[in-house]
């Protein structure tokens, strides 16, 4: 597979990100006799949340953030595969996304307790989705990036 091939899967499913679901946030008993039986589960996507008042500035923030990251990610992937001739930019935009794809899961653990501690007594219990599987699906394509890369600047 080369490199484009590469570059052109992460486009796609970092796209299939923005609308999975990476955590799913169970409300509990306690949130049920709480907030009455209408109370939905939250459910965080890769660009929005689902489930919660948006309202609030820190939730705002943070799916808009989550968003913006997202989409960048997109973007520099798609100015990548318009620069392959061109070795440094495809190098600093490889580095850039996997040092975003290596602070993920740490941005997604402050970011669900955030959302647990904004839900008082709602009883929520964390439960991973399938954008967790994307976002390996993720960290492999930009491993091999990588690795394709380090064998071409070899030759």
């Amino acid at each position: 597979m080369t490199i484009k091939r590469t570059l052109y899967l992460t486009i796609i499913f970092a796209a299939i990100s923005l609308a999975t679901p990476f955590v799913w946030l169970k409300i509990g008993p306690g949130g049920y006799s709480y907030y009455g039986p209408e109370v939905p589960d939250i459910f965080i996507l890769g660009g929005t949340i689902l489930g919660k008042d948006k309202s609030f500035w820190g939730i705002n923030f943070a799916y808009k953030f989550q968003l913006i990251v997202i989409l960048y990610f997109i973007a520099s992937s798609f100015l990548t595969i318009r620069n392959l001739k061109k070795k440094s930019i495809v190098i600093t935009f490889t580095l850039v996304n996997s040092i975003l794809l290596l602070f993920f899961p740490v941005w997604l653990w402050i970011y669900t307790g955030g959302v647990i501690c904004n839900s008082d007594g709602a009883d929520l219990s964390v439960h991973p989705h399938v954008g967790v599987l994307i976002y390996l699906i993720l960290v492999s394509l930009n491993v091999l990036t990588l690795l394709k890369l380090k064998k071409e600047t070899k030759k």
